[in-house]
């Protein structure tokens, strides 16, 4: 019996919890936004100076873009890639936003980002 309890205890702890993506930015705030859509190996432009607070945005190609269109506001993008019209390629989560809210981009939380080949 002993053996058995082993076993079970054992198992339960070496599985694996893959529950999905784990969110970061916008997790923070009291709303906890969920993930609306998951981009993959998208290409965009970087628009410097946008939504009146000087942060940049990332403007994806409509061509290879496979869910919502429009500007994103990355919570989280490397002062790096703070170059106005520096072409880019990313991965990342599209957050939901409120109604009650006044906001310039859709909110987006970078996973991967990278220069586009030139």
């Amino acid at each position: 019996m002993k053996a058995i309890i082993l076993i079970l205890f054992f198992l339960t702890v070496s599985c694996s919890n893959d529950d999905g993506p784990i969110p970061g930015c916008y997790q923070e705030e009291s709303r906890n936004r969920r993930i609306i859509h998951i981009i993959k190996e998208a290409t965009g432009t970087m628009l410097g100076q946008q939504c009146g607070d000087g942060s940049f945005l990332l403007d994806p190609d409509s061509e290879n873009q496979s869910g919502p269109l429009g500007q994103f506001y990355p919570c989280n993008l490397l002062e790096e890639f703070h170059v106005d019209g520096v072409r880019v390629v990313f991965s990342g989560y599209l957050y939901e936003s409120f109604d009650t809210e006044d906001k310039c981009a859709d909110l987006f939380e970078i996973t991967e980002i990278r220069l586009a080949d030139q």
